[in-house]
């Protein structure tokens, strides 16, 4: 009886605190579960509001970008017309004497006469000095006394030939001495002739080195004597334009001096200048009273005929891609293009190119901000 009466408050316990448990547990699992979807709702929901937001906002963003690929720049342009001029080819040279000769001396002696001074012009075949030949003179009278002594004897050996009475050895040595003489007698006529200096052209005597009473030494240098009719104007072309020049081209000479006048190409040099990369040209002047001399700045002026071409601002260039000078223009469609040119003339405001078509809508405002196949929102 005892025992019973203690096993069963112990059992009512036991069962009381499994039953607290088993409530506690089940409570706690049931509220866990409740949390976790109602915080699964949650996500859910915010993303459908995420996704709901993007869907509003995609076409918005895509109308913008859209909008902003459309969008043209804004460029003036003008519609310029090629014109006929006359293009010009302007070079810088110098003039260059025709002829120009050292004179010098052939015969030695003392100078006893001058004809000339320094700076006078001077006639083919003008005397320029006369050396002393008081001895050459003796000489060649005893040259001549010889020639005719000579003479007799072969004579007199000739009729003695004839007749047998001398021998043909002492014919032929009287022929030798005759011709030795008349040989003594023309080399005494070429000494003469050489005492007598004179101009071998017509030409100015630039300078004189000798004085009169100076004695004078073979090859003994006198002076140089300058021809200046015609002169000479020297001028490298450059080697992209020496197709336009020719035999016969005329040039607009203007020289240092302020003189003017007109040349013609003489000469075209078959060899290039490696360095410059230039061509040496030659035009002759008339030059009748040797005015111009030679040395002189000459600039030279070449006409190149008319050809058309378009005149803009210098401004208005640029380089292409491949680094030529060009320009950038508009087709039909306003779309932008860039077309290399050549400039073949230079003025103060405006210069004129080849390259371009008759007629074409040159960009005049805002071709720096635009590129070769842009399309733009142009005004004229």
């Amino acid at each position: 009886m005892e025992l019973k009466s203690k096993i069963g408050p112990v059992v009512a316990i036991t069962i009381t605190i499994a039953a607290v448990l088993w409530v506690y547990s089940g409570g706690h699992g049931i509220t866990a579960a409740q949390h976790s979807s109602a915080e699964s709702g949650n996500t859910t929901a915010k993303a459908n509001d995420t996704a709901s937001k993007s869907a509003d906002e995609a076409p918005e963003k895509n109308s913008n970008q859209a909008s902003l690929s459309t969008q043209k720049y804004s460029v003036q342009a003008n519609t310029i017309h090629a014109q006929n001029i006359a293009l010009q080819l302007a070079i810088s040279g110098q003039t260059v004497a025709d002829k120009t000769l050292t004179l010098t001396n052939s015969y030695k002696g003392k100078v006893v006469k001058l004809y000339v001074k320094k700076g006078d012009f001077l006639k083919k075949g003008a005397p320029i000095l006369q050396i002393d030949t008081r001895v050459l003179q003796t000489q060649i009278a005893e040259t001549k006394s010889l020639i005719k002594q000579r003479s007799i004897e072969l004579k007199g050996l000739t009729k003695l030939k004839d007749i047998n009475l001398t021998s043909n050895v002492r014919l032929a040595e009287a022929e030798t001495n005759l011709a030795s003489a008349l040989s003594s007698a023309k080399s005494l006529a070429i000494n003469l002739e050489n005492a007598t200096v004179t101009a071998p052209f017509s030409g100015v005597l630039n300078t004189l080195d000798i004085e009169e009473g100076q004695m004078l030494s073979d090859d003994s240098s006198i002076g140089s004597l300058v021809s200046l009719n015609p002169l000479h104007i020297q001028v490298p072309i450059p080697q992209n334009k020496i197709q336009h020049i020719h035999q016969g081209t005329l040039g607009q000479v203007h020289l240092a001096t302020g003189l003017e006048t007109t040349g013609e190409v003489s000469y075209i040099s078959r060899q290039a200048n490696p360095e410059s990369r230039t061509i040496n040209v030659e035009l002759l002047v008339n030059n009748p009273n040797h005015a111009i001399p030679s040395g002189l700045t000459a600039d030279v002026d070449f006409s190149l005929g008319q050809q058309k071409a378009q005149a803009f601002s210098p401004a208005l260039l640029t380089l292409d891609d491949n680094g030529h000078t060009a320009v950038k223009i508009l087709d039909e469609q306003h779309k932008v293009a860039s077309l290399p040119v050549t400039i073949v003339k230079s003025e103060r405001d405006k210069v004129w190119v080849l390259g371009l078509p008759d007629t074409v809508n040159l960009i005049t405002v805002g071709q720096g901000f635009v590129a070769a196949g842009d399309t733009v929102d142009a005004h004229y």
